[in-house]
């Protein structure tokens, strides 16, 4: 194994709980209403401007977005990535394995995290929603950041926290993994379907891939 590619909120960044305040801010902003957790996870698919699009009416877009953003990485203050992510990204770092990211997350909000939380010199290929076409749970993204990286579907594992991120990683053909090792997640329960591995602990699963 030479190349994992990684899933970005929930999985290596702590984002969900920041994305749920933000979207929450916009919507109670804007329409005057409350949404629930699971009533924003339920929206995901589209990036933040999708997102936005489907739910408010046109002459809100612009307003609408630029006060999501605002309240999205004025969040990033108040709250710090997990240091065993950081860890863990270290050690895969130093032990030569390369890194991607493949999101369905907008190109805006994935650089305002990476910059903010300083992970972006971990990985050497972001794919983000607004690069695709298709997003998760098509491959398309998969497809893309490993012709990229140079990488095979031998080489490459794909690590996730939702049912799209493994139904992705099987329809290009790589091993699974899927995690539930943040607090907040997009996992309500069992995967389905069942990746080919899954790990709660950030510690076990580095040291799986270092013994591999």
């Amino acid at each position: 194994m030479r190349t994992i590619l990684f899933d970005f909120d929930g999985t290596v960044a702590d984002t969900l709980p920041l994305i749920f305040t933000a979207f929450r801010s916009t919507f109670q902003q804007f329409l005057q209403e409350h949404y629930t957790d699971e009533q924003i996870v339920a929206l995901f698919g589209p990036t933040e401007i999708g997102i936005l699009q489907n739910e408010l009416p046109p002459h809100a877009h612009d307003n609408a977005l630029a006060h999501f953003y605002r309240v999205y990485t004025d969040e990033h203050s108040c709250v710090q990535n997990p240091e065993n992510i950081r860890s863990m990204l270290d050690e895969l770092h130093s032990a030569g394995i390369q890194m991607g990211i493949v999101t369905g997350k907008g190109r805006k909000s994935a650089d305002i995290s990476l910059r903010e939380w300083g992970l972006d010199s971990y990985f050497s290929v972001v794919i983000t929603g607004d690069e695709v076409t298709h997003p998760k749970p098509h491959p398309e993204g998969i497809f893309t950041a490993m012709k990229q990286l140079g990488a095979t579907p031998a080489e490459t594992i794909f690590v996730g926290d939702s049912d799209a991120d493994v139904l992705a990683g099987r329809a290009a053909g790589l091993r699974t993994v899927g995690v539930d090792w943040l607090l907040v997640t997009q996992k309500s329960g069992k995967f389905d379907p069942e990746p080919d591995y899954h790990f709660t602990d950030v510690h076990a699963f580095t040291d799986w891939i270092l013994r591999r």
